[in-house]
């Protein structure tokens, strides 16, 4: 039997987080504590990043259980890892591959570290975006650890020339010049499918908050879907409603609009 459980999931960089300012809003910390408080409200993180990264997020962590990371490859759930999905070996090698004949700038995310092969002003450029530390450099990372994403940097105008080279994997843009690629039909959507199963709340309960286009698998599912205002053009087609601007307290807008939350 189903709950009466509401469900909000939410992304981090440019919805949750001010990278500009690297803050998150006192207007988005206040409604999450808000929230929290509710027993009928879970509040669910679904991100890109690995649970490594999420630092940037220590003001509001204790009022969340549920991460989806690196776009639905690790769910962790009070503290443990209930679901894993690296790649497998042979299609990292032949991405590696792929890559190095192109000449290109590359790196790899594993469960907990991420490397790249070579830092440049494009890589530097694309992780300053959204306020990640550069990772180290390591090449051969690879080889010995578990690949869960792997991130790669050129002119988005040729991004479109490897989603048709990796056609069997997933090949999703980031701001800026990086594009990530992980397993075919994995995304924050897969994630979410399985934590509404395992916390059997029915999907007309969930909510999702989300920029940018590897929000977008997500504001499709979810029927509530919120872009920001400060989201990518693609991703408000995607989105059932729009907010305002994160700099214009568009969280707390958001829900609400939604009647998630009366105001402040």
């Amino acid at each position: 039997m189903m709950n009466s459980k509401k469900i909000i999931f939410f992304d981090i960089d440019r919805t949750l987080y001010d990278p500009d300012i690297k803050k998150i809003p006192a207007s988005t910390i206040e409604a999450l504590k808000i929230l929290h408080a509710d027993e009928n409200i879970e509040i669910a993180i679904a991100t890109g990043r690995a649970f490594y990264m999420l630092d940037i997020i220590n003001e509001i962590k204790e009022y969340i259980n549920i991460f989806i990371t690196i776009n639905g490859q690790i769910i962790i759930k009070d503290g443990k890892t209930i679901y894993r999905n690296p790649i497998s070996k042979e299609k990292v090698l032949g991405v590696v591959k792929k890559f190095n004949e192109a000449e290109m700038k590359y790196g790899f995310l594993g469960e907990f570290d991420e490397t790249l092969n070579i830092v440049d002003d494009k890589g530097k450029k694309a992780f300053e975006l959204v306020s990640m530390a550069l990772p180290r450099i390591d090449p051969h990372f690879y080889m010995d650890n578990d690949i869960f994403q792997m991130w790669a940097f050129c002119e988005k105008e040729y991004h479109s020339s490897f989603k048709e080279l990796f056609h069997d994997m997933e090949v999703v843009s980031w701001l800026g010049d990086g594009f990530d690629v992980l397993s075919k039909g994995m995304s924050k959507e897969q994630g979410i499918k399985k934590i509404l199963e395992i916390e059997n709340i029915k999907l007309e309960n969930a909510y999702a908050f989300g920029d940018g286009d590897n929000d977008i698998e997500m504001l499709d599912f979810i029927p509530n879907s919120v872009c920001m205002g400060n989201g990518s053009e693609n991703a408000k087609k995607h989105a059932a409603y729009l907010t305002e601007d994160i700099k214009d307290d568009g969280v707390m807008k958001g829900l609400i609009r939604l009647g998630l939350l009366d105001r402040l």
